[in-house]
């Protein structure tokens, strides 16, 4: 098992306290912090992009992917 060093660090101390862009709550943030200033509550939210149909187009959710394109009926991939 290997093991590095974190050497990751603020510019200044006041960066690793932020609030969520979303919903306001305070945050405590790491260096290279990938979740854009949301809090986990708020990214849970966000979830992935919506996929475009290949057929027509339109733009369809997570939820709905397995069910198809609610408008041409053509099959997505997940």
């Amino acid at each position: 098992m290997l093991s590095f060093a974190d050497h990751r660090s603020f510019s200044t101390p006041e960066d690793r306290y932020q609030r969520c862009t979303f919903c306001g709550k305070d945050l405590v943030v790491l260096p290279n912090d990938r979740r854009g200033g949301a809090c986990f509550d708020c990214l849970s939210l966000l979830g992935p992009d919506p996929v475009p149909c290949p057929e027509c187009g339109l733009d369809i959710p997570l939820p709905q992917r397995s069910g198809g394109c609610p408008r041409c009926g053509s099959v997505l991939l997940p």
